[in-house]
This record gives C-alpha cells, sequence and structure tokens, in this order.
C-alpha cells in the first residue's frame, strides 16, 4: 500500500461504516496501491458485523486499527489521500475539521452539519441515499462514495486541495480563530 484512505468514527448504524467497506471494494479494485484504515469500534456484535463484511467483501487492503488518540489520528490523517465519513445527519463533524486541519480532504453526506462547512476546496459531500437502510441502498451509497473517492485519487486531492483544508480550518475553527470570534460578539453584545 503506498496510499490510504481513512474512515474514523463508532460502529453505529448512522456512521455508515457498510457503505465505507462497499466503496473500498470498488476503488481498491481499481487502485492496487490503496488501502484502506478503518478507526474506530463499537458494541461486540458491531465490530464482528463489520470484520465478517470485509472478510465477505474481499477486502484484503482494508485495515480494522479499533480506536486511536488524537496525535495517532493526526498522522492517519496527515498520510491519508482523503478521508470519508458518510454519516447519516451528523450533528457537526469534528472529525472533518481534524480531518482538514492535517490537509486531507474529505468525503461526506449531503445532511447535517457539514452542509454548512464542506466546500468543493476541501472536499465533496454526495447525495443522501433514501434507501439507506437496505442492503442495496447502502450499496449505492457506497457506489457514491466509491465515485468520489476515485475522483480524489485521480485529481490527487491532497495536492490540489489540501493546503486550502489547512488554511479553511486557521481561518475558520482555529483557537485564534475562535477567540477573535468570541471577542467580535463581546464587542457587539456590550454596544461598543
Amino acid at each position: 500500500m503506498k496510499r490510504l484512505v481513512t474512515f474514523v468514527g463508532k460502529f453505529a448504524d448512522w456512521k455508515r461504516l457498510d457503505a465505507v467497506l462497499y466503496a473500498a471494494k470498488e476503488y481498491e479494485a481499481k487502485f492496487p496501491d490503496v488501502g484502506t484504515a478503518i478507526v474506530g469500534t463499537g458494541p461486540p456484535d458491531a465490530v464482528e458485523k463489520y470484520h465478517t463484511m470485509a472478510k465477505t467483501l474481499g477486502l484484503e487492503r482494508t485495515v480494522f486499527l479499533g480506536p486511536k488518540g488524537q496525535d495517532v489520528l493526526a498522522e492517519l490523517f496527515s498520510m491519508s489521500e482523503v478521508g470519508m465519513f458518510p454519516s447519516y445527519k451528523e450533528p457537526f463533524g469534528m472529525v472533518f475539521i481534524e480531518c482538514m486541519a492535517c490537509g486531507c480532504p474529505t468525503i461526506g453526506a449531503n445532511s447535517g452539519g457539514p452542509t454548512e462547512f464542506v466546500k468543493p476546496e476541501q472536499g465533496v459531500l454526495i447525495e443522501e441515499e433514501p434507501e439507506w437502510h437496505s442492503d442495496e441502498g447502502m450499496q449505492r451509497l457506497g457506489g457514491k462514495v466509491a465515485a468520489q473517492v476515485i475522483k480524489a485519487l485521480e485529481e490527487d486531492w491532497k495536492k490540489t486541495k489540501g493546503a486550502g483544508c489547512v488554511d479553511f480550518v486557521t481561518k475558520n475553527f482555529s483557537t485564534v480563530a475562535q477567540v477573535e470570534g468570541m471577542l467580535a460578539n463581546m464587542k457587539e453584545w456590550s454596544g461598543a
């Protein structure tokens, strides 16, 4: 493996790891040098479900790493070509910010918090799949994710969008940006 695509999230149905694994089957077949890192965990039955699914799909370059701390996540995101987080109605999406802060473009679903800040300069949001609770719907969602991962790899988003990801996070989510925003709000509210 020379290139890496990363998923980080708990093993819950709304995080849609099924779609990630279906996507990996497609893009790993097209790019023999690409592997997939799966970071996270869940209840034992969910862990078993996803490990079994990866084996059933024949995913030889998909690696389950378990839960990892921020230092390891930063290393993974820094070496990844793209992060994929196709959650259904993700409340905010801090994992997107963490990924982009490391210069790694993101792929997510067009629902929830990420719709407010993921722009084409940092990645893409795929259209929702209304039938995602069914296996057929999850496969279709996986196909949409795979298409964008393939595009990201072919267009080298890491090179073309990576620096813009870091700039975006620095300008909007860094400690300095947060403090400046709070001070501006305080000034406005005090009438000064």
